[in-house]
């Protein structure tokens, strides 16, 4: 009988006869295709690759990818399904090479709309698109379009002069086009309503009151979601709007009850009984007699001043902010006062200011004023890192995480009957070299589900409309600011106030869910 006695020391493993050590540097020259869907076979050329798959660790795009054959000299990889555009990482032991970008296939998902006219713009969704628009092309049943915007779903597009109804295809420059959907083109309209790119067909936009129209620029609004009126405050005069008819009449003109000198209406609400309440901004030194809040009886189209006192002033007192308010069952009012420091509880006639909350000079910051319902205020504040919130009642009730949708940058919230209501904002990149001061951004609305963390119903829409120079861009976009300028009634129906540079496209619009 004999026995195999090992010499080495510390009883190391003995290598494999069959496998060679790995030794020297690891290096790739070439990837055979860099281009393909996943699923796709990618030979991998280099040097000093482990002859045993496992242990050459591989991933594309920072995405493990499977090795199913292996050399010394060349690897077999398959291009995972989870990754995107990338570079190829082989890890040997210690030593790592990088491989040129293999770049994946675009995908068609969707289109913004399936018929359009010429110069209509149209959102392509899909994947593995990317951020810079010269690496794409983009064609109308063969006439290639403009790429006004790109992102790694998204391709923003204008249909072409002389394009023809057909198949919308996709390519990276010097590929092979994926074809998407048919299009039809046409002397009807496409995918733009009104200024808006509509994504998908999710949601119908009308214009309920246009700030270039007779009524004048609209500067805020309110909803009174009991009697279905929206109301709206213009650089000439108060509105009514009735939801039911979309019809608009004037309640008063702002010269017969407005008269601060240089004053103009910034913020609104409605009280339990159907009375308006307007609070007036306003530039230079402070008044010393009357006030900045004014209720309005839309029936008798009459107005007076609510009390001897002014809300929203500055610490040093030289100007009125758009100081976001709501008037309370018992018709106190909660504002927020004080160079957005301080927030308040004024009673009826303003006669009595209590604090309620004093925010901190740094670290702390006035987000958003939320009528729960007509006896309870929210009060939205953002930390370091986080949001959180306190319901006002008749006390100030316990500082309350504010959740919002996973991987939505969230704008507001509102509440209309017992649902909660959100409005999200992703800007869109834009690389034709014009500085965009008002960004073109993809808004999501929707119905949100009770804790905030997703969106039960959504749909989503770009403004188009803008002013442009011959060096920048100035986007119509969503204004908000406190309370004032996003609402929901109880027939799921949202309000947003529009503000920008392009009048025609400005205003109040109601947003519905398709």
């Amino acid at each position: 009988m004999f026995s195999l006695i090992s010499c080495s020391k510390n009883n190391d493993p003995v290598p494999d006869p069959l496998i060679p050590p790995i030794s020297g540097a690891v290096s790739i020259s070439g990837i055979s295709p860099d281009y393909g869907k996943s699923g796709t076979e990618i030979i991998v050329t280099g040097t000093n690759f482990s002859i045993k798959a496992s242990e050459n660790i591989v991933t594309l795009g920072g995405k493990a990818a499977t090795v199913t054959a292996a050399t010394a000299t060349q690897l077999k990889i398959i291009a995972p399904a989870d990754a995107s555009h990338g570079n190829i990482e082989v890890k040997v032991g210690a030593n790592i090479a990088t491989s040129v970008i293999f770049n994946y296939e675009p995908i068609i998902s969707s289109i913004s709309a399936t018929s359009g006219k010429v110069g209509d713009a149209i959102v392509i969704t899909g994947q593995h698109f990317g951020t810079i628009i010269g690496d794409f092309e983009v064609k109308f049943n063969g006439t290639a379009a403009e790429i006004t915007a790109a992102t790694a779903t998204t391709l923003s597009v204008k249909i072409p002069t002389g394009a023809t109804s057909g198949l919308i295809s996709v390519a990276r420059k010097t590929k092979s086009p994926v074809n998407g959907p048919n299009f039809s083109v046409s002397a009807g309209s496409g995918g733009t309503s009104n200024g808006f790119t509509i994504i998908n067909n999710s949601v119908t936009i009308t214009n309920l009151l246009k700030s270039d129209g007779g009524d004048g620029r609209v500067l805020c609004m309110t909803l009174d979601e009991s009697r279905n009126i929206a109301y709206a405050c213009t650089v000439d005069q108060v509105v009514k709007i009735d939801l039911s008819t979309n019809a608009v009449s004037t309640i008063i003109k702002n010269s017969a009850y407005l008269n601060i000198p240089n004053g103009l209406p910034s913020a609104m609400d409605v009280d339990a009984n159907g009375k308006v309440y307007v609070m007036a901004q306003f530039v230079g030194a402070v008044p010393p007699t009357g006030g900045n809040v004014f209720i309005i009886d839309p029936i008798a189209k009459t107005a007076k001043l609510l009390g001897n006192r002014y809300i929203g002033v500055s610490l040093v007192g030289s100007f009125g902010q758009n100081a976001p308010f709501q008037v309370m069952g018992n018709g106190e009012i909660i504002a927020i006062d004080q160079s957005f420091r301080e927030v308040c509880k004024f009673s009826a006639d303003l006669s009595v200011r209590t604090v309620i909350y004093t925010l901190p000079l740094v670290l702390e910051t006035f987000v958003q004023l939320i009528k729960v319902n007509q006896n309870t205020a929210r009060i939205v504040l953002t930390g370091i890192s986080n949001k959180y919130y306190y319901d006002y009642s008749t006390s100030l009730g316990s500082k309350t995480n504010f959740d919002e949708p996973t991987g939505f940058k969230m704008i507001s919230q509102t509440i209309g009957g017992n649902i909660k209501y959100g409005v999200a904002g992703e800007i869109i990149v834009d690389n034709n070299n014009k500085l965009s001061v008002q960004q073109r951004t993809t808004y999501t609305v929707g119905q949100l589900n009770n804790a905030q963390t997703s969106f039960d119903k959504k749909g989503s829409f770009i403004i188009e409309s803008l002013f442009e120079t011959s060096n920048v861009k100035f986007y119509n976009f969503v204004g908000l600011n406190g309370k004032n300028y996003f609402y929901a009634d109880k027939n799921g129906n949202m309000y947003v106030h529009i503000l920008g540079s392009a009048a025609t496209e400005t205003g109040i619009f109601k947003i519905s869910l398709n």
